[in-house]
């Protein structure tokens, strides 16, 4: 096969996971990526506090609802998005400056389309759906309606902004990027205090400002795609062909989209019906803990999934295979890095960070986060089906797995199952789709499951069990909530680093931390 004789050629003349200038590129991206991540953490985890306190669990969760509904239809901009990516970084590889205007071109046009499309769709059928089919209390309809158009609005743009999202990720600029990251998040910012002191009904005027938020940002991807990118600008331009491509490679993409978005939204709809309100705000919160780490775990994922797209359109097919070994451990060591202090004193950050809270949510962040250790894992061998074009089968046996989630979680609550049940049988599900993906990759691009397990889930599982036992006996050691979190953490991050480096990297791995300006005078 082509694949693999252009494997064997490329292990002959090629021993390092990335050149060195790939490699220097990589580590300048992340660390602008971290100082973005963290600056949004935190204005994240305060804005969550004040909003949640501002609305009250009632509107908290009557929002978390309303937007689902807006929310359930972004498997269309998800599978837009993949494709947008994945072409415009593929192209990039190549080289073909002409093609790669084309499919830039083409990209904007479809979005605009779909927000149109999403637009009149969300207009007949989420008005109805939000009215009739949704258990909201009559005196707050009127402000889920108001929030339901904001919402709509904020969708659209996002949608249309998407494109020059991609842009900016697929050229590596990752400056800019966690620039406008964080003047979206200062915005947001802003959003909270003028929401304490609003004197209208404080629902419809936090949907509304984050709509305007939205607007604004938008314009600064635009102006900085048109003056910083050359070699990709938009033209008049249609090509029946290549629209034909982007939704055939969405439509299959479109597959596990629709199962992730369906179950999550089925999920908060499950919740708010079956277990109330009160039950469904504590998914919301739950939800946001978890977004904020996965946001830690873009950091690294950003910065690499160019490079594997990239390396696969340019034929280096060594460096392509070794950068998905390398990036599913450091993925999840990264993830890893923040859950385990996270999972352990969950109580006390609940407690400090938002007073007071749904007495569920501990249990479902606990939960979600082992879905997303599983997902930090795998994330690299997903960029890799995406990488080589041909997705249908991966996406059919992922959607498959996944969709059984709804009727499950659906049986468990309506037959008086906890909340906990429920996600945890969402997590299973997705352990599920992990064990098939890694077989099926076997197949799809060789990947040899032995090396696969020895220097990936077998490193990964090392530092796990080394690490949670020694910090879990800290914590519950420790009479004093306080000092057993800053201990706890500051061990299980110290455990983890060194854990990660000694057992979980091979030489090639500490050769590239060490091409990270802050790490260079701390490794030797």
């Amino acid at each position: 096969m082509r694949f693999a004789s252009a494997l064997s050629k490329e292990n002959t003349r090629s021993r390092d996971i990335m050149s060195e200038s790939n490699a220097q590129r990589v580590a300048k991206n992340t660390g602008f990526l971290f100082i973005r991540t963290f600056l949004v953490l935190l204005v994240t985890l305060y804005t969550s506090r004040v909003v949640l306190r501002t609305l009250g669990f009632e509107d908290f969760g009557l929002y978390n609802v309303v937007g689902s509904v807006v929310v359930f239809f972004s498997f269309l901009q998800a599978a837009l998005n993949n494709a947008t990516y994945r072409y415009l970084a593929y192209e990039l590889g190549t080289g073909d400056s002409t093609k790669l205007k084309q499919v830039y071109s083409m990209a904007i046009n479809s979005h605009g389309l779909l927000a149109v499309l999403v637009f009149v769709l969300l207009e007949i059928g989420g008005v109805w759906f939000l009215n009739n089919k949704l258990n909201i209390e009559p005196e707050r309809i009127h402000a889920a309606n108001w929030t339901f158009q904001f919402s709509l609005i904020t969708f659209c743009i996002n949608i249309i902004r998407t494109p020059f999202n991609s842009n900016i990720i697929a050229h590596e600029h990752m400056n800019f990027y966690a620039l406008i990251s964080i003047i979206e998040v200062v915005l947001r910012l802003g959003i909270v205090f003028l929401l304490v002191w609003s004197p209208t009904d404080k629902l419809i005027t936090y949907a509304a400002l984050l709509a305007a938020v939205s607007v604004i940002v938008m314009i600064c991807y635009v102006a900085y795609c048109h003056h910083s990118f050359k070699d990709c600008q938009y033209e008049r331009y249609w090509n029946a062909n290549l629209l034909r491509q982007f939704t055939a490679y969405s439509g299959w993409s479109l597959l596990v989209n629709v199962a992730d978005v369906t179950t999550t939204q089925c999920m908060s709809i499950f919740f708010f019906n079956i277990l109330g309100a009160i039950a469904n705000a504590a998914l919301g919160v739950a939800n946001q803990v978890i977004s904020a780490l996965n946001q830690f775990l873009q950091t690294f994922t950003q910065a690499f999934n160019p490079q594997i797209i990239k390396n696969y359109a340019a034929g280096r097919y060594d460096a392509f295979m070794r950068m998905i070994y390398s990036t599913s451990k450091i993925s999840y060591f990264l993830l890893l890095l923040l859950a385990i202090p996270v999972v352990l004193n969950i109580h006390y950050i609940l407690r400090i960070w938002l007073g007071k809270y749904p007495e569920e949510t501990p249990a479902f962040v606990q939960m979600i986060i082992i879905y997303s250790l599983i997902d930090a894992i795998q994330a690299p061998l997903w960029t890799a089906v995406h990488a080589t074009g041909r997705i249908r089968t991966h996406q059919i046996l992922m959607a498959s797995i996944k969709i059984l989630a709804i009727p499950s979680i659906w049986v468990i609550l309506h037959f008086g199952g906890t909340g906990t049940e429920a996600i945890a049988i969402w997590a299973l599900l997705n352990l599920a789709c992990a064990i098939v993906r890694t077989i099926y990759m076997h197949h799809h691009i060789h990947l040899d499951l032995y090396h696969y397990f020895r220097y990936v889930i077998i490193p990964a599982a090392l530092v796990t069990i080394i690490v949670v036992p020694i910090t879990y006996c800290i914590v519950t050691s420790i009479s004093q909530a306080a000092v057993g979190f800053f201990l706890s953490t500051l061990i299980s991050v110290v455990l983890t680093c060194i854990s990660c480096y000694v057992i979980g990297l091979n030489k090639d791995e500490r050769k590239l931390l060490k091409t990270m300006p802050i790490l260079r005078k701390i490794i030797k």
